[in-house]
């Protein structure tokens, strides 16, 4: 059987941290054991829903976060795809399948916009289940309203820990989509910057198939080689080979004898 383990990220705090901290291109999600978290190919496209209960007109909500998933879809060179598939009554995260997108009060703390909740195997961190919260103790606008947070905004961030991209805080990331604070009324969490890019193929970058593909590989984008026994040509190259090494090495030995001896 399996083992599971529940990561959850806690994200974009509205209370800065004074100081400097390091920067760095983009960080990966990991578990313990050092795998990277990620979906496998044979999960694409990666199926989510929404709420039926959004804070604002639910049509402004639902187009507000499809725009957030294509913006990481249409990654060039990163291999991966999502898809809306309909409306959740969900109001909690639950390891359940069911990948969502919801608002409500499972954050860890009152400053905490969006929350992630990221099911995965131990095994070798392949994602099962993703479910992102919204916290419902803002107010939120599709945009970039002064007094509110923006949906698109915070959703661009919290696919980012979807995908499997980790939290940024250095001085240098605070144009980054994954820059783990956020304000209101900020909109530049939309756009990609080419550190999120290169995040993203990093783990999901495209795989050229062999020529003779035979059962094929699957995760992140990798392609598992398929192994064969030996055929006639690969034996008789291999003694060849050996017979040539042992050659070489008796002729090299035997000068080496007659330097000796002289």
């Amino acid at each position: 059987m399996k083992a599971f383990l529940t990561f959850v990220t806690p994200i974009l705090f509205l209370t800065l941290i004074i100081g400097t901290s390091q920067s760095q291109a983009f960080k990966l999600e990991t578990d313990e054991s050092g795998h990277v978290l990620h979906w496998s190919t044979n999960t694409f496209p990666v199926k989510y829903k929404i709420t039926q209960s959004p804070p604002i007109n639910a049509d402004a909500f639902k187009h507000a976060i499809q725009l957030s998933f294509n913006t990481w879809q249409t990654v060039q060179n990163a291999n991966i795809s999502f898809q809306f598939v309909g409306i959740t009554s969900k109001t909690v995260p639950a390891f359940d399948g069911e990948n969502t997108i919801i608002t409500g009060k499972d954050v860890t703390g009152n400053d905490v916009i969006g929350q992630s909740y990221i099911y995965y195997s131990t095994n070798d961190g392949s994602i099962l289940d993703v479910d992102i919260v919204l916290s419902s103790s803002f107010k939120w606008s599709i945009d970039g309203a002064p007094d509110k947070m923006d949906v698109q905004n915070a959703a661009t961030h919290e696919i980012g820990h979807f995908c499997g991209l980790d939290d940024l805080y250095g001085d240098e990331d605070r144009d980054k989509t994954m820059y783990g604070y956020i304000d209101y009324g900020e909109t530049k969490k939309r756009t990609l910057a080419p550190d999120d890019k290169e995040g993203l193929i990093t783990i999901y970058a495209f795989s050229p198939e062999p020529e003779d593909s035979g059962d094929g590989g699957s995760g992140c984008g990798t392609i598992s080689p398929t192994h064969l026994p030996p055929g006639p040509r690969d034996i008789n190259f291999l003694w060849l080979f050996l017979l040539l090494i042992f050659l070489l090495s008796h002729k090299v030995l035997g000068k080496g004898n007659k330097v000796l001896k002289d």
